[in-house]
Formats: structure tokens, C-alpha cells, sequence
């Protein structure tokens, strides 16, 4: 079969981590002062928060659904 679905779902956890990493990842870098030195700093800012807080958010959700037990 070419369709595994307990690959696909360890896959996609995998990549869950990932997105949540790449997504800290980008907000810290907006927060650096000489990357992207065009865009105004409060856009920078708010960019960056935004980034940071939904990289978290993703990251917890990814964490918690792993702990809880499947009923």
C-alpha cells in the first residue's frame, strides 16, 4: 500500500514541532535590529509577538494533545 497512515501521523507530528520552531524562530528574528531595517520597528514588534505567541500556542496544543489519553 503507498498510504501508511502511522507514517503520515508520525510525519505530521514531526512536522507540527517544526512549524512551531520555525515559527519562534521567525519572531526572534524580527526582533533583531538589523534584519529587515525597512519595515517600521512597532510593525517589527507586533510581527514578532505575534510570531513568538503562535509559535507557543502551537507548540503547547502539539504537547498537550501528545500527554492527554485517548478515551
Amino acid at each position: 500500500m503507498l498510504f501508511n497512515k502511522e507514517w503520515f501521523s508520525k510525519f505530521m507530528g514531526v512536522f507540527g514541532y517544526l512549524m512551531a520552531v520555525i515559527y519562534i524562530g521567525l519572531g526572534t528574528i524580527l526582533f533583531v535590529p538589523g534584519i529587515y531595517s525597512n519595515i517600521p520597528a512597532v510593525l517589527k514588534f507586533s510581527f514578532a509577538l505575534f510570531f513568538i505567541a503562535y509559535g507557543f500556542f502551537r507548540l503547547v496544543k502539539l504537547i498537550t494533545k501528545k500527554t492527554e489519553p485517548n478515551d
